[in-house]
């Protein structure tokens, strides 16, 4: 067993409000020099730099989780993770059906840039990334599972696109593999007291969109090995596996 330096929430410059710097050597550079052993990558509604920033993470030796921050009809954020690169990119298609086909309005949310391991920007996605979907809640976590991928509620501790802010509380019926709390938010009792009642653990992540805004560790998980699988059960606490934060 060892214990993992961890941010499950990382954005790149494909995401419309991420800064254009969010290239695989920038993002994933800050990460290892601040101490991060495993990342996700988590752009808003797309996986289209996965390929590049798995290229990356694995010529660094750095563990990168290919990912998605989904955001529901109801306007929720979901961050999905999933351990293959094919699992992703099926989940991305599924996404991309029941997006708005809209036009992005550049001028207005920001570009929207797919680049290569080197960061050389290879295309701009036109349609708009930055909308909700016409998925539930309910349906995305179950064709994550399907997929065989992890669904965390995404920063609960805030009142806009969070599973918390939208029900105030989290469903005793919806399967979350966990829940993800920001790290500058005082905590509040009654979220606490929830989380541990159901008995699985809370990740701290940054939800970094510019360079400076990818934190130093705030949370750990003690896994076998960086996979899927292990952080599976370290978010149940199960089988001696566990998440630890800093607060």
């Amino acid at each position: 067993m060892k214990e993992w330096a961890l941010d499950l929430h990382l954005h790149t410059l494909l995401s419309p409000c991420a800064d254009n710097n969010m290239t695989p050597a920038v993002v994933l550079g800050r990460a290892q020099e601040l101490g991060l052993e495993i990342v996700a990558i988590t752009d808003h509604n797309t996986a289209e730099n996965a390929t590049a920033f798995l290229d990356k993470g694995r010529e660094m030796g750095l563990k990168v989780f290919p990912g998605m921050e989904l955001q529901t009809r109801e306007d929720v954020h979901l961050v999905c993770l999933f351990e293959q690169l094919a699992q992703v990119m099926k989940w991305q298609e599924i996404v991309y059906e029941k997006l708005p086909d809209l036009p992005n309005k550049k001028e207005v949310f920001g570009e929207q840039w797919v680049v290569d391991q080197k960061g050389q920007k290879i295309r701009e996605v036109e349609r708009l990334l930055l909308v909700g979907t016409t998925l539930s809640v309910e349906e995305a976590v179950a064709i994550v599972h399907q997929l065989g991928g992890l669904c965390i509620a995404a920063h609960i501790d805030r009142q806009a696109f969070s599973l918390w802010g939208h029900l105030g509380g989290l469903p005793q019926d919806l399967p979350l593999d966990g829940v993800e709390l920001t790290p500058h938010l005082l905590r509040q009792p009654e979220q606490m007291a929830q989380i541990k009642k159901e008995g699985f653990a809370y990740v701290v992540s940054s939800d970094a969109h510019y360079p400076d805004s990818i934190y130093a560790p705030q949370c750990f998980a003690t896994l076998e090995e960086a996979s899927l699988a292990e952080l599976r059960l370290a978010l149940k606490n199960q089988a001696g596996r566990s998440v630890r934060t800093l607060r």
